[in-house]
């Protein structure tokens, strides 16, 4: 063979391994953490709970409110990777925010970047760590979080540091639901159907067909679906479970990365998830009153399928109850029923700071 035509393949297996291999996202989307890789996020959960007991026959209305919300920055640094993609990852904080109010007014407020705070106990959790293993699947573990949880020991702080610290806590705060489940996207060319492809064309080459062993499961698609069952937020008013639908929107290259956008849809779901809250007394009371429940789950995410890191993702839960006497609970003198009101809204939401 000349030198020329020695030249020429050399070239060419190079342009095949760019299109077909280094130009593709990855094969499934999962996790992807690199060993020694250090991100900072910014998560932020909240929640608000609100009840009006209103009673037309005497013109009076009673309230009541209660809301909290918590801010975290934190350092994510992986440790190690195993042959599985499990990352053990340390998790370090380093700025927190911390607000809780009721009717009556605001309960706590507390944000370490505020110099009138640098005294508060809760500046102690500033460099508190714990250390998670995350899944490829986004699901996670506690491995040991015993250091930070031996911070604060009294009070209030120390209150807020035991919930902060729990493994259900810590588990929610870094968990990526959206991912459980995404392997089983409906609209995933399978390996099988891959390899139909390409012996049916006949112009392909013998190495064409050898590159695509990399394929496992297929590639992201735009319009690929998945759903996955989950427990409602803890304090929803009617607590079900629910399904959660995700759907790959869109697909876009930003700064020769591939970003995917996945929009969630949930609605309440017949079957019941694990850890789900029993039913409320206001549910088992349907046989005397009216129950009117509507809620609107969704969410989103932005996840670089280059890196198989998220960028952004987003939860927002707003649930509206109204309660009112069945007719034949009613009396005679009954001409405005009384009525209760009532809502609750949950906010998750973290975003990638560096």
């Amino acid at each position: 063979m000349s030198n020329q035509k020695v030249v020429t393949v050399i070239l060419l297996g190079v342009a095949l391994s760019v299109l077909v291999g280094w130009g593709t996202p990855p094969i499934e989307m999962k996790l992807n953490l690199a060993p020694k890789s250090e991100t900072v996020y910014k998560v932020v959960t909240g929640f608000s709970g609100n009840v009006n007991f209103i009673q037309p026959s005497i013109n009076k209305t009673k309230e009541s409110h209660k809301s909290g919300t918590l801010g975290m920055v934190f350092k994510q640094r992986v440790e190690s990777v195993d042959q599985q993609g499990n990352a053990v990852v340390n998790i370090t904080i380093k700025q927190l925010s911390y607000f809780s109010e009721t009717l009556k007014g605001v309960v706590a407020d507390f944000n370490s970047l505020r110099e009138k705070d640098k005294s508060d106990p809760l500046m102690k959790l500033i460099g508190a760590s714990y250390k998670i293993r995350i899944s490829p699947r986004g699901t996670v573990k506690v491995l040991d979080a015993s250091a930070a949880r031996s911070i604060l020991k009294e009070g209030s702080a120390a209150a807020v540091a035991t919930g902060l610290f729990s493994d259900e806590e810590i588990a929610r705060r870094h968990q990526v639901m959206a991912l459980f489940d995404a392997d089983k996207a409906d609209k995933y060319v399978s390996e099988k159907d891959r390899q139909k492809k390409i012996k049916a064309d006949s112009s392909r080459k013998k190495s064409d067909s050898k590159t695509s062993k990399a394929v496992k499961k297929g590639l992201c698609e735009k319009g690929n679906q998945w759903s996955s069952l989950a427990a409602s937020p803890t304090g929803m008013i009617m607590p079900k479970s629910f399904d959660k639908a995700y759907t790959l929107t869109d697909l876009k290259k930003q700064d020769n990365q591939m970003i995917a956008v996945i929009d969630m849809n949930a609605v309440p779901s017949s079957k019941r998830a694990d850890k789900q809250e029993k039913e409320s007394t206001i549910g088992a009371s349907a046989s005397k009153f009216l129950i009117d429940d509507k809620d609107n789950y969704t969410g989103k995410m932005i996840f670089n399928l280059t890196t198989g890191e998220i960028q952004s993702y987003q939860e927002l839960l707003v649930e509206k109850v109204a309660v009112v006497p069945r007719e034949e609970q009613k009396s005679d003198s009954d001409k405005d029923s009384d009525q209760v009101a009532m809502g609750f809204t949950y906010l998750y939401s973290i975003k990638k700071v560096n």
